[in-house]
């Protein structure tokens, strides 16, 4: 009995041997130095298992940026925004979300994200909130795969750090593209390292590694009234002179490239003569409806649009008050068509009758006629009890909020196959579930950039058309899933509000929403 007593005790202490080791290896702390072009500071680092995390507070209050908590999100304040939510594997920027590695840790007071991530994302934050600045790694605590500078040579902390040209990624090409109001130059890139960019007044200067000398003849150049040029040595400048645009910088993965949009300003001009129709409209606080005909920048004639009417056939989609989805969602879909053909534009229909296509032969047609853009109508439907109105337009991403995760089950219920009962929505929600996990594991591309620019053209055009706009968000539709063009699911309201529901069957109203549809469209193609 006493060598029991012995064993167990023995045992015990083992345990807890083995758990404060474990303790210890899987929250190891350590500050490192991060550092901009104009801008430095330190933060805190944990080790959980084998991924490196940095307290993505600290980082903001460095930057200057405020952050407050709402429910299980940390909200960074800045026009967009930036939101970490608790346990998910996503980062969101406005309306963009930027996949991560790993999940968001919240622990001991503090907000954790993954190394290799957090100083691309608040990049992408500061780019967006007309601070053209790249963070990145330095001094001490640097992670292992950079080379630290010996300490004699470390800068004091809140110091700008001086780049070497082995800290920056090299330049593979120079691409450029678009017409002459827009215009996009794209640097592809070699290696993990983020670009520095620093821009002032109508002048952009982006640092490299230096650049083989093949290639600085072909770099020096002019477009559009856009001169480009290259200081050339340990770390390159490639130069770009602007005048009379702004700009616009992001980088994209996959491959690593950095983006560049010149705009051309709006020049300065009398105010139009406004005939007594017009200045009746304007004292009445409408709004003047912009020309439906195709203009100068019509779309080339090779444009395809794939206009999706939601359910069909054996599929009613919801039903409440005496309609049912399927055939609002067809009648609008039809009307926009219309409208996209009147502007000069070629449109295919997914279903122009009461016909079931399942969802993956929608995007399966979008893909095989090559289309430019796909858009998916449809109606929204809120449990007994639950009241909200408004059109909601949703890009395939990650999902905004409980609801959308939600609706995303409702409208991928049709996958499942109906005589299965309550077996097959599980089945379908376990899809779903996996989409999501998907999501999780991908990393933001241009297809995600292009459709949330796409859902924002949409949701301008429905305010400028005095629409009620509800929100642009993020779901794993199945409809969408597929698609290899910009795609938007557009809820265009409620069908369980009886009174947004009886507007959604006047024709009138199916009109108005039609135009308002087509000239977003219409806005991002000509682009």
């Amino acid at each position: 009995m006493k060598l029991r007593f012995q064993v167990r005790k023995a045992k015990i202490i083992v345990v807890a041997f083995i758990l404060v080791a474990a303790c210890l290896s899987v929250a190891h702390a350590e500050r490192w130095n991060w550092a901009g072009n104009k801008v430095s500071g330190t933060v805190n680092i944990k080790t959980f298992g084998s991924v490196s995390m940095a307290a993505v507070e600290e980082i903001a209050a460095g930057l200057g940026y405020r952050t407050k908590l709402d429910k299980n999100e940390l909200v960074i304040t800045g026009s967009p925004g930036l939101r970490f939510v608790h346990g998910a594997a996503a980062v969101w920027l406005g309306y963009n979300v930027i996949a991560l590695p790993s999940r968001t840790r919240v622990e001991q007071g503090h907000w954790w994200v993954d190394t290799d991530s957090v100083l691309k994302v608040f990049s992408q934050f500061l780019q967006r909130n007309g601070q053209n600045q790249i963070l990145h790694w330095a001094g001490a605590g640097i992670p292992q795969k950079r080379e630290a500078a010996p300490s004699s040579e470390k800068k004091a902390l809140n110091q700008p750090m001086v780049i070497q040209g082995s800290e920056l990624p090299v330049l593979k090409s120079l691409r450029w593209g678009g017409e002459s109001q827009t215009v996009r130059a794209v640097i592809d890139l070699i290696g993990e390292a983020e670009p520095l960019v620093s821009s002032e007044g109508e002048r952009s200067v982006v640092s490299l590694a230096r650049i083989d000398t093949s290639l600085t003849s072909t770099l020096s150049h002019e477009r559009d009234g856009i001169v480009t040029s290259v200081k050339n040595g340990s770390v390159a400048k490639l130069e770009f002179s602007y005048p009379g645009r702004s700009v616009r910088i992001f980088t994209l993965k996959s491959p690593h490239r950095l983006v560049l949009d010149f705009k051309r300003l709006p020049r300065a001009s009398a105010p139009p003569d406004i005939s007594s129709d017009e200045a009746t409209n304007e004292r009445n606080g409408r709004q003047k409806q912009p020309d439906k005909k195709p203009s100068v920048n019509a779309p080339k004639k090779n444009t395809l649009v794939v206009v999706d009417a939601g359910h069909g056939g054996k599929d009613p989609g919801a039903m409440a008050h005496g309609y049912r989805e399927k055939d609002i969602a067809l009648q609008i879909a039809a009307r926009v068509s219309a409208q996209l053909r009147e502007r000069g534009v070629k449109v295919k229909m997914t279903r122009d009758g009461d016909t079931y296509p399942t969802l993956r032969q929608r995007t399966e047609m979008a893909n095989r006629w090559k289309a430019d853009v796909f858009i998916s109508i449809h109606l929204n439907a809120l449990p007994k009890g639950r009241h909200s109105h408004g059109v909601e337009i949703y890009i395939m991403a990650l999902p905004t909020d409980k609801d959308a995760m939600e609706l995303a089950k409702i409208e991928n219920a049709e996958i499942a196959d109906q005589n299965e009962g309550g077996k097959s929505r599980k089945k379908t929600d376990k899809r779903t579930e996996m989409l999501l996990s998907i999501l999780g594991n991908m990393q933001q591309n241009a297809k995600i950039t292009e459709s949330t620019l796409l859902a924002e053209d949409l949701f301008k055009s429905g305010q400028e058309s005095n629409l009620d706009m509800r929100r642009v968000a993020q779901a794993p539709f199945w409809v969408l899933r597929g698609a290899a063009m910009p795609a938007v699911l557009i809820e265009t309201g409620f069908i369980t509000e009886l009174s947004e529901v009886k507007k959604l069957a006047q024709p009138v109203y199916q009109q108005r929403m039609a135009e308002a549809i087509a000239d977003g469209i219409i806005g991002f193609i000509g682009r």
